[in-house]
């Protein structure tokens, strides 16, 4: 998925918000937002905009001299997720098909991102997400192929998010134990995306196998990913998605092994897709 104007002025805004949030002096906050508002003007329309917003937020920590600037706010977010466990736990505990609650849950937690400009509730999102439809739900088709798979490669997405996607994971485990699962993070800080830190800082390894893509983008853009999640990613017989970073990565791949988790939180996305900003979705391919 290419980047669009609305795209641009998205990036640029996640820039401001960012200067603010981590409270840089004026001058530095104001010399930043300008060199961003200079590289927008050639930004390239044939790259998704994972791989342009990688840019402007490399040009952030390398002004301020931090490599994780998102750090904090990170580490905030799982705190979060943490202290809504025993809902989603119970909820898991109490329900009929608990793959069915469980990837509810998770994505419950994809409403914890930095790169939108529009604001969501977490705490909403868990009391309203059980009783939310799927705008596109493709479970059935998810399930089958969960059940005739020996592995499960998941693309994980934003901190605070991972904490639900444990819940998931152990449910598929329960479930499914033959399953091989592997859960893939960015290979640096970037955003407030999850890396190998914020799943092994939750135990994720006593649940699934855990391994850094090697992007350096908010989104698994292949061309930027290792050799080896590459020979992963192609030999894997089912993918699931998290996140409209990874979607506008891969959606134009059109693969059908690939299961798409998210919830829609932008115009753009939204159009694509041809559903409403707020929805959330399962969707193949």
């Amino acid at each position: 998925m290419n980047i669009t104007n609305t795209c641009v002025e998205c990036i640029k805004a996640q820039i401001y918000k960012a200067t603010k949030l981590l409270k840089i002096d004026d001058s530095l906050a104001n010399e930043i937002n300008e060199e961003v508002i200079r590289k927008s003007s050639n930004f390239d329309f044939s790259k998704t905009p994972p791989y342009v917003a990688k840019e402007v937020y490399e040009l952030l920590a390398k002004k301020i001299n931090m490599n994780d600037p998102l750090e904090d706010l990170k580490q905030k977010s799982i705190k979060n997720a943490i202290s809504y466990l025993p809902i989603i736990k119970k909820e898991i505990k109490n329900a009929k098909d608990k793959l069915f609650t469980s990837l509810k849950a998770s994505v419950a937690g994809n409403v914890i991102d930095f790169a939108i400009t529009r604001e969501f509730s977490l705490e909403e999102e868990i009391k309203n997400i059980f009783h939310t439809d799927f705008a596109i739900n493709d479970y059935k088709s998810f399930k089958q192929k969960l059940e005739n798979s020996n592995q499960l490669l998941i693309l994980s997405d934003n901190a605070g998010e991972n904490v639900f996607d444990k819940e998931l994971i152990k449910t598929i485990k329960s479930l499914y134990p033959y399953i091989k699962i592997i859960y893939a993070t960015r290979g640096k800080p970037i955003i407030n995306d999850i890396t190998t830190k914020e799943a092994l800082q939750i135990n994720m390894q006593k649940y699934c196998e855990v391994i850094s893509s090697g992007v350096d983008t908010p989104g698994i853009e292949k061309s930027q990913a290792s050799k080896e999640f590459i020979n992963i990613f192609d030999n894997s017989p089912l993918i699931l998605s998290k996140g409209m970073g990874n979607f506008e990565c891969l959606e134009a791949y059109q693969d059908d092994r690939i299961f798409f988790l998210f919830k829609v939180k932008c115009d753009v996305v939204a159009s694509k897709i041809k559903r409403q900003v707020g929805e959330i979705v399962l969707k193949r391919g």
